[in-house]
């Protein structure tokens, strides 16, 4: 019994149920680019969980950049740096698009603010421009282009 329960429970989600859920992650992407970061990351965790590799590391990319910016409203410095440094880390290789985002380019502008956070230092991170927090950009086409061994 307990060997079924744990096979139901890691089952993961198969392409079409994840197309089902694709307004999830775009609801996710409108909360994200509204700045509203913890939301985002509340959103993206409901379809990280039950995803299929590589898309599990996508968005566990997304939600530890949401989570960077929550991190970076409640001053917490090393956690904003450490996130940004797993997000980058993890979108870089969905590049140039994945899921219908403009992977390459946010990659690159969660590595910019990162590196201008890290040039200002712990003690002066707070005058960083918070306008210049990384958007979310959809592409026409391409879903899986960039997926990591796909």
């Amino acid at each position: 019994m307990a060997k079924e329960v744990r096979a139901r429970n890691l089952a993961l989600l198969t392409e079409e149920e994840m197309e089902e859920r694709r307004p999830i992650l775009l609801a996710g992407i409108q909360q994200y680019n509204g700045g509203y970061f913890f939301e985002a990351h509340e959103t993206w965790e409901e379809l990280w969980l039950p995803s299929p590799w590589p898309m599990r590391r996508f968005l566990q990319g997304m939600i530890q950049l949401a989570a960077a910016f929550v991190h970076l409203a409640r001053h917490e410095y090393p956690g904003t740096i450490r996130l940004l440094d797993r997000a980058v880390e993890k979108l870089e290789a969905f590049s140039p698009q994945y899921l219908g985002i403009d992977a390459a380019r946010l990659a690159s502008e969660a590595r910019r603010a990162r590196d201008e956070l890290r040039a200002l230092g712990r003690q002066r991170f707070r005058e960083w421009d918070q306008s210049r927090i990384p958007r979310i950009h959809l592409v026409e086409g391409g879903e899986e282009q960039g997926a990591p061994g796909g």
